[in-house]
C-alpha cells in the first residue's frame, strides 16, 4: 500500500491507483484489462477512489466522436506516492549548509549522484550498445520504484520519483541526475518533467541524431 495510505484501502483499490500512476491517465476499460476486472468493477472502484479525493475524472478528446472519460490521480492521490524518507537527507543537507556554507549541498549532492552512478555502472558495461544499456537502465530504475519503462526506444519514462522532496528543495539534483544519465549511456541526454495534471513524469530523452538513435 502507498505511504500513508488510509487503512480502509482495500487492495483492488490500491493495485487501481498504482496502475494509474505507472501508466498515466486511464480510461475504465482499458484500466479494467490491465488489472483483470470487468468494466463496472473497475468504473466502481474509480467512482470510490473518486469520491475519496484520491483520482479525478476529466473528458478528453481523441479524435472524431464522443468525448472520453479518463482517470487521473489528484494532487491527495499523487501525495500517497511521496516518499517520507527524503526528510532525514534534506535535513542533513541545510544542517550542511548551515555549517560549511551553501555550496556545501551542492558537494553532498554530487558525491550522492556519483556514488550511484557507479553502482550503475557496474550493472551496464560502457562497451554496450546504447540500446542495451538503455534496457538495462530502465529495468535498474523500475527495480528501484522509479516505475520506469522504455518508449520509442530512445526516451526513458518514469511515472514516480522516490526522491522527488529532494529534487523539490534542491533543484541542482535535477541537473546531477541528468549527467549521471549522460555519463552511462554515453550520448547527451535531457531530463524533463512532464506535467500530467495532478499527475507527472519525468523523460530521460536521448538527444543525438536519429542516425545514432537505438532501433
Amino acid at each position: 500500500m502507498p505511504p500513508g495510505a488510509p487503512k480502509s484501502a482495500t487492495c483492488r483499490q490500491d493495485e487501481v491507483l498504482r496502475e494509474i500512476k505507472s501508466s498515466g491517465p486511464l480510461p475504465v476499460r482499458p484500466l479494467a484489462e490491465k488489472l483483470g476486472l470487468s468494466y463496472m468493477g473497475a468504473k466502481s472502484h474509480c467512482l470510490a477512489l473518486e469520491k475519496r479525493g484520491l483520482l479525478a475524472s476529466r473528458n478528453t478528446h481523441r479524435g472524431p466522436g464522443r468525448p472520453l472519460l479518463v482517470y487521473a490521480l489528484s494532487r491527495r492521490g499523487q501525495a500517497w506516492f511521496e516518499e517520507n524518507d527524503n526528510a532525514t537527507a534534506i535535513s542533513i543537507l541545510r544542517h550542511a549548509q548551515n555549517l560549511f556554507g551553501s555550496a556545501s549541498a551542492g558537494k553532498l549532492l554530487f558525491l550522492h549522484f556519483q556514488e550511484r552512478l557507479e553502482k550503475y555502472r557496474a550493472s551496464i558495461p560502457a562497451s554496450l550498445p546504447i540500446s542495451e544499456k538503455m534496457e538495462r537502465l530502465t529495468a535498474l530504475r523500475d527495480s528501484e520504484g522509479y516505475m520506469a519503462s522504455l518508449e520509442i526506444g530512445f526516451r526513458i519514462v518514469e511515472r514516480h520519483n522516490p526522491s522527488a522532496a529532494l529534487h523539490k528543495a534542491f533543484p541542482e539534483a535535477d541537473t546531477l541526475e541528468e549527467s549521471m544519465f549522460r555519463q552511462i549511456l554515453g550520448v547527451p541526454v535531457r531530463r524533463k518533467t512532464q506535467i500530467l495534471g495532478d499527475q507527472y513524469e519525468i523523460r530521460h530523452e536521448l538527444h543525438t541524431p536519429l542516425s545514432q538513435r537505438p532501433a
